[in-house]
């Protein structure tokens, strides 16, 4: 485990695959970047790591609400949630960007936008963050926060 200033929310065993029975069995991702258990297919090029493009001008000046899954790679949980970050960069392809931000390769955000535990999502809204959900979610509240923000 790499050390790091971000606590990443630890959970047993058993709370984890609670957990993944929660976000649906049905998104369970492959290696081929494909998605399959009940025979969905989906491109996962909706989600993009924030390292690809440029903050101010992808999530600050965007036209759309922006969710960005802040995260990193020794993170167990924040494997957990990866799976719901791409149904959500899927699902709300029209109405919502998704980026995902390595905390250990990008630092800077962490203290800007007071990233103090994995997993941590944060949704923009014309520049400013309007939401910040922190630790595992369920797929339904989730939901219910971002269609506050987009519909």
């Amino acid at each position: 485990k790499k050390e790091s200033s971000v606590l990443c929310f630890e959970f047993e065993l058993v709370e984890m695959a609670a957990f993944v029975n929660v976000v649906g069995a049905g998104s369970v991702k492959r290696e081929s970047g494909k998605q399959s258990r009940r025979g969905s297919l989906v491109a996962m090029k909706a989600v993009r790591s924030l390292k690809d493009v440029d903050f101010k001008e992808s999530v600050l000046q965007s036209d759309k609400p922006v969710l960005v899954d802040f995260y990193a790679t020794w993170c167990g949980p924040c494997k957990l949630i990866s799976p719901l970050v791409d149904w959500a960069g899927v699902e709300y392809k029209d109405n919502l960007e998704v980026f995902k931000v390595n905390v250990d390769e990008e630092p800077e955000y962490v203290s800007k936008y007071q990233v103090n535990a994995l997993p941590h999502l944060v949704l923009f809204e014309n520049g400013e963050d309007v939401m910040h959900v922190t630790g595992l979610v369920k797929k339904g509240k989730l939901a219910d926060q971002i269609e506050k923000h987009i519909l």
